[in-house]
């Protein structure tokens, strides 16, 4: 199917810019070989436990549910319902 001359031109360019940039960067096996693929990827888990660990420490997520005025209360989806106290 032929294009109209127009969109051929569109193409092209389209292409010219993608060939430009993806000369650019580099690709995969430029960056890692075998060893140093492992090695970062150890790195970058050992750091992403890190993080969410020392996150954990200092941020805290209180329960939007729950009510801490009337704590035999609980509002959502049984709102009418009273909860009874075990002890």
């Amino acid at each position: 199917m032929q294009l109209p001359r127009s969109a051929q031109r569109r193409l092209d360019t389209q292409r010219e810019i993608i060939n430009h940039f993806s000369q650019l960067i580099p690709s995969f096996n430029d960056l890692f070989d075998e060893r140093s693929w492992y090695i970062f990827f150890t790195l970058l888990t050992i750091g992403s436990f890190l993080i969410a660990f020392l996150l954990s420490r200092f941020l805290t997520v209180d329960d939007v549910d729950y009510d801490y005025k009337n704590r035999n209360r609980k509002t959502g989806r049984f709102h009418g319902v009273r909860r009874t106290k075990l002890l």
